[in-house]
């Protein structure tokens, strides 16, 4: 049995980090401290990164769980390339102190690091500007960014919360959820 030449993968994640909702207000009586989906702990997280591996990472995170995600990528062999910054323009303000407006996608890599098109180098700057729509709703900038960058390699979406065309989806919000595996013949 041979195993068949396997396409470059690149694995885009956003993983339900263990965390809650910030303080409740009056002005929301029917908020709850649980976020609107499942949370899992930074073990699970590792191994589903581990069952998925790939030569290209892009990992959403927040200040709360920065250096947590950065460990996770080393750890699971990848190099830190960038950290990108999801200006969201607006944002809450835990405590009535500052908002927090941003987020951070981890660009890791593993060595020899897979040239992005040619096309692109130099385009795209660290910070994307976009305003936030919906709890935990990633930026469409960052798809755009990704696919301009590796037009070809095969993208798979972790955590996924819809379905992107030429994207494969993995998440509890998917509505057919199904085991990603690199086949082999």
């Amino acid at each position: 049995m041979t195993k068949r030449l396997e396409q470059k993968r690149l694995i885009y994640a956003d993983p339900p980090w263990k965390q809650t909702k910030g303080g409740l207000r009056k002005v929301r009586p029917n908020q709850q401290k649980k976020l609107d989906y499942p949370v899992i702990e930074l073990d699970e997280i590792k191994q589903i990164l581990k069952d998925n591996d790939s030569e290209v990472l892009f990992m959403w995170t927040i200040d709360k769980f920065l250096f947590e995600a950065e460990q996770m990528g080393i750890e699971l062999g990848y190099k830190l390339h960038a950290r990108i910054i999801w200006d969201k323009e607006n944002g809450i303000a835990p405590a009535f102190t500052v908002r927090f407006t941003h987020e951070y996608l981890l660009w890791f890599y593993k060595s020899p690091m897979i040239k992005i098109n040619e096309s692109m180098r130099g385009k795209l700057t660290t910070v994307i500007r976009e305003k936030s729509t919906k709890h935990s709703k990633k930026p469409i900038k960052a798809y755009e960014l990704i696919e301009s960058f590796y037009p070809n390699l095969e993208k798979l979406e972790l955590f996924a919360r819809n379905r992107r065309e030429g994207w494969k989806s993995w998440g509890n919000e998917i509505i057919h959820q199904r085991t990603i595996r690199r086949e082999t013949q």
